[in-house]
């Protein structure tokens, strides 16, 4: 796509973006998803007298949620040397991006959002390095180049296809001794009493991996698993997973 068609569609979609539909590419059509408005979080958040990050927890979330998964990412050594370059998939708000940005202090923080108006938001507010996202890959970030690569709330939403061509892309750009870091919703999230809730509340969004199939095909990728530990993803949990990338 030429720059001025890439320029003409994030227009048309900062446009589209308060109505809650954009303009996609064939294939980006099952990727692309905006979950949460903008004007309408930050009026919120302004009139509420919170952050934009404490808002969507108290909105969307268990309040606390955002501060205590990186707390426990802290406990398990996510941050516990130097992390100079960052990726983030899908940072929506940038509610994990303000802490671990503060935790960190990188040279380079890329991200990669589809919603236009949070990615432009990002971009001016946190400093950071918007990249295209296409829905499906981190092209414009080289390969090996990354320290820490994460992801919040993301592929608990995502076709199962797209989140590991996500993943793939994840095992790519992070360098050897690096960390990934996401959640999804595990076989280890489900019982029977959240599977009713899910019906309850009419569920359909969400996509179950099963835990030792993410394993094996990051374990076949140099990339054993560091940590885990569950989060509130309401009605029910997430699974957060750490990898370590071989360092050899």
């Amino acid at each position: 796509m030429s720059t001025y068609r890439k320029a003409a569609r994030n227009k048309f979609n900062a446009l589209l973006g308060r109505t809650g539909f954009q303009l996609v590419r064939p294939g980006e059509r099952d990727a692309v998803r905006s979950f949460i408005p903008f004007r309408e979080t930050l009026d919120g958040a302004r009139k509420a007298g919170l952050s934009v990050g404490d808002y969507i927890d108290s909105k969307y979330h268990v309040p606390g949620t955002t501060q205590a998964t990186v707390d426990q990412m802290a406990g398990f050594g996510v941050f516990q040397g130097k992390i100079d370059s960052i990726c983030e998939i899908g940072p929506g708000s940038g509610r994990y991006l303000d802490i671990v940005q503060k935790m960190c202090a990188p040279h380079s923080y890329e991200i990669y959002e589809t919603d236009p108006e949070w990615s432009n938001w990002l971009a001016r507010t946190y400093h950071v390095i918007a990249r295209e996202a296409d829905g499906t890959s981190l092209r414009d970030t080289a390969s090996g180049s990354m320290e820490l690569v994460h992801a919040h709330k993301v592929f608990v939403y995502l076709p199962f296809v797209v989140t590991f061509q996500y993943f793939k892309e994840m095992v790519r750009v992070v360098r050897p001794g690096g960390q990934i870091v996401f959640d999804v919703v595990s076989d280890r999230c489900m019982n029977d009493e959240t599977i009713e809730k899910w019906i309850a509340c009419r569920t359909y969004s969400r996509c179950v991996i099963p835990r030792d199939l993410l394993i094996s095909y990051f374990g076949q990728r140099g990339c054993a698993l560091h940590a885990s530990f569950l989060a509130p993803n309401l009605p029910g949990q997430s699974e957060y997973l750490i990898f370590v990338k071989d360092g050899t």
